[in-house]
């Protein structure tokens, strides 16, 4: 037998192809219960007690039901497995509908048209402001936003950087211009011994994990110095900040790789938090990555040599984003352009399981690379040679006579 399914902010309800109602869920005028179905159905889950309904229709000899909601139609037949038809234009369901104040009636509910209008908008506005606060709080947004801001921080640590190093270098010159390079080893080095006359062989050992040659050579700078004598007080504390600053960026970081933990393992799993985070952000979302071909991944990030060369001609470019992947970056220039190829392919795969709930093969994945690697450089262990430049033969013009 045949049961019209009727779903409605005020309650859903089962009738026979006469009208009699032969089920029905009361919402109780609960907003926060109604907005949780709906919420549930977006995210493909049926609830308990929607479940519990049909099969009391079931039992009751109802094996068909006719829904003109594709989305509960769709997930009760995958879900449930009830041989179920969408009508879009039923006309059972729209008679329904429309007098959906006197079947209210029927089951005991006394609401004017004016009511369940007033409801209607109420429950509409509810499930919009909780579509557009969940949109904003999306997980793509949260690492298009961390990433942004990783970026900011890592720009200003190394301004700040720089000008620590000229005003520093007032006062140890051979400290900023010669021995560390790291910015953040040498601002610890300025907040935790301040004057050049602290730079003593254990001092330095104490605070900095550095090579012996170079703890050595600091020391003996540090005698020789040239620089002035000053008041350090305000270069330790702006030094400071930079390792503040430094810290706060690890935290994200550490933040992030949490997120893409969780979020798309394949991809963390495969080319790590920084480098997935960056790529699902340059493309605006994982689904956008996810639909995206193996050959726009390989070159994101690397638009504008991409519309130089389209324009001018220059050389093409082999990667974007993915050269910061160490195992390209550290590859021999003229394989870069065949492992990127094969890792933006394997990036792709990554993707579409993340996006879609696939399971996790980031292992698998990662062995596929190492092995395509080894063929890469096994098969090219040499530059290609260049071809040798065409010459142009200019034809001779004919005198005119």
């Amino acid at each position: 037998m045949k049961s019209y399914i009727a779903d409605t902010l005020i309650g859903i309800f089962a009738f026979d192809e006469s009208g009699n109602i032969l089920n029905f869920i009361d919402f109780d005028d609960d907003y926060e219960k109604i907005i949780e179905f709906y919420n549930a159905l977006d995210s493909d889950i049926i609830q308990k007690v929607f479940e519990d309904f049909l099969l009391d229709l079931k039992n009751s000899g109802f094996n068909e039901f006719i829904f003109d909601n594709i989305k509960l139609e769709s997930l009760t037949s995958e879900k449930l497995g009830y041989k179920t038809f969408f009508e879009s234009k039923s006309l059972e369901l729209k008679a329904f509908r429309l007098s959906l104040e006197d079947h209210l009636k029927k089951v005991g509910i006394n609401k004017t048209s004016e009511e369940i209008l007033t409801q209607y908008k109420d429950i509409s506005d509810k499930l919009t402001r909780r579509k557009v606060s969940e949109a904003s709080g999306h997980l793509d947004n949260i690492i298009t936003h961390i990433i942004t801001v990783l970026d900011v921080i890592k720009k200003s640590i190394s301004l700040f950087s720089s000008h620590l190093r000229e005003w520093y270098g007032l006062h140890f010159p051979e400290l900023t211009d010669k021995i560390i390079e790291d910015n953040i080893t040498l601002a610890n080095l300025i907040t935790n011994l301040g004057s050049r006359e602290n730079f003593t062989y254990e001092n330095i050992k104490n605070k900095v994990d550095l090579k012996e040659r170079k703890i050595k050579a600091l020391e003996q700078y540090a005698l020789e110095s040239m620089g002035a004598n000053f008041d350090l007080s305000m270069i330790q504390n702006y030094a400071d900040q930079i390792i503040s600053l430094d810290n706060y960026r690890l935290q994200l970081e550490k933040y992030l790789e949490e997120i893409l933990e969780k979020f798309a393992p394949n991809i963390n799993s495969l080319i790590g938090s920084l480098i997935g985070a960056k790529l699902i952000a340059k493309a605006g979302s994982l689904q956008k990555l996810a639909y995206m071909p193996a050959s726009r991944i390989q070159l994101l990030g690397a638009e504008k040599a991409l519309y130089r060369f389209l324009k001018t001609g220059e050389k093409r470019p082999k990667h974007g984003l993915i050269f910061q992947w160490n195992q390209i970056r550290s590859a021999k220039p003229w394989t870069r352009g065949k492992i990127a190829r094969v890792v933006a392919g394997k990036i792709g795969v990554a993707a579409k399981l993340d996006h879609f709930g696939g399971e996790f093969l980031g292992d698998k994945l990662s062995q596929g690379i190492e092995e395509k690697i080894k063929e890469i450089e096994i098969k090219y262990p040499n530059p290609p040679k260049k071809a040798p430049p065409v010459k142009s033969i200019k034809k001779k013009s004919k005198k005119k006579r």
